[in-house]
């Protein structure tokens, strides 16, 4: 009975406040689509040829996107731009908590890597500093970890990777003072199980200084593989972004 008053309830809601896209604020009939198709369609665009280590589209030799990442591979989404750059602002700077979990679901569903996902074993979500996450209400990379494990079926290990130190935003410091700044500040909560491929969860990756930080903590911890999977990268291509 109580479902069914909820359902009314919400039923009655659209009626009198019809959904809208949280982008470009276009009535929606599906309120819980959050986006409309037309913002959806890009995020959800299939790239053909992408870098195979960094998955910048059009680069599948000599990509000048990756070129001093240390990962081994970092699986993107999209460019961090349109609908996509939008959508991740919402989610991380508006609140809109409920976009991680569908964004993640993208991430995981795309078809360019259905094979390259089966070898994940396990997602682990790049962790906010304690005070920063309980300034946000909520860590995004995990709502996006979340989304991802529910289309995959990869377990989740939300709590063994920590961030011990708080840093500075990395925006505005160089590749050498992205990694600097982030030396020491992840560590792991006991041992991880060997020969694990662990997929690290970020929203954006830029120099992936970042993911290497906390690559280098999980190796320390008897990680195997280390990947990253994340939405959005500026992309730089060759002769410029």
């Amino acid at each position: 009975m109580r479902s069914l008053i909820g359902q009314l309830g919400r039923a009655l809601l659209d009626f009198a406040l019809p959904p809208h896209c949280l982008v470009c604020r276009q009535a929606m009939v599906e309120a819980g689509a959050y986006l409309c198709d037309q913002c959806w369609a890009p995020i959800r665009q299939v790239q053909p040829a992408r870098c195979p280590r960094c998955s910048c589209p059009g680069a599948e030799t000599d990509c000048a996107n990756c070129a001093a990442w240390e990962l081994e591979r970092v699986l993107v989404l999209g460019e961090y731009a349109g609908p996509l750059r939008q959508a991740i602002h919402l989610l991380k700077f508006q609140g809109q908590r409920h976009l991680g979990a569908p964004l993640g679901r993208c991430l995981g569903l795309a078809p360019e890597f259905a094979a390259s996902m089966s070898a994940v074993d396990l997602l682990v979500p790049v962790p906010l500093f304690p005070a920063r996450q309980r300034e946000r209400g909520f860590n995004q990379s995990q709502e996006l970890a979340r989304g991802l494990a529910q289309v995959l079926g990869i377990p989740l290990c939300e709590d063994r990777l920590r961030r011990q130190t708080a840093t500075r935003q990395q925006a505005s410091l160089d590749v050498a003072g992205r990694r600097q700044n982030l030396e020491g500040a992840f560590r792991v909560v006991g041992q991880l199980p060997a020969h694990t491929c662990i997929g690290l969860v970020d929203d954006v990756v830029t120099t992936a200084s970042t993911l290497g930080a906390c690559a280098r903590a999980l190796a320390g911890a008897g990680a195997g593989r280390i990947w990253g999977l994340a939405l959005a990268c500026p992309f730089l291509r060759s002769g410029g972004p």
